[in-house]
């Protein structure tokens, strides 16, 4: 990579560049794993599509940790119940899993579905409640001109 794509990866937003090493690793290694295919080199072969799927894995648990940390936020900021790892059983729950390569906790994909419907929820009700203040509102004003309106005319 140029200094100057250096640069520009490092200020670029953190989703572009996860999308932006996803590609990188499945270029480089799509290439020799093809190679290798083409060539008949079964060795290299698995070593290769071995060391491609550790690094998809990882990939995929530093993509799932963006999306766990953003969530979370929205989360706190909203004042949503996040659901806990484990149970008071000490059960794991299905809302989170362990990641094999780094050992932290993200959400699963049900997890996600699950805190986005909370997140959205609690949204749709602060606004719910932020319309009736409008209704309210504007029946005031609609009010105080008609008085101001009798008031000139009278």
């Amino acid at each position: 990579m140029s200094h100057i794509g250096k640069i520009f990866h490092k200020l670029a937003p953190e989703r572009l560049r996860l999308a932006w090493d996803r590609r990188s690793i499945q270029r480089g290694y799509g290439k020799g794993i093809a190679a290798s295919r083409s060539e008949k080199r079964l060795n290299d072969l698995a070593e290769l599509e071995g060391a491609y799927r550790f690094e998809m894995e990882l990939q995929q648990e530093q993509e799932d940790s963006f999306l766990t940390s953003n969530l979370l936020r929205k989360a706190r900021r909203l004042r949503v119940p996040i659901p806990y790892v484990r149970d008071t059983d000490g059960n794991e729950s299905p809302l989170w899993y362990e990641g094999r390569q780094t050992g932290s906790w993200y959400l699963s994909d049900g997890g996600v579905r699950h805190l986005r419907r909370e997140i959205r929820q609690e949204i749709k009700e602060r606004h719910e409640s932020r319309t009736r203040y409008v209704v309210w509102l504007t029946a005031l004003t609609g009010i105080t001109g008609l008085i101001a309106v009798v008031q000139a005319n009278g």
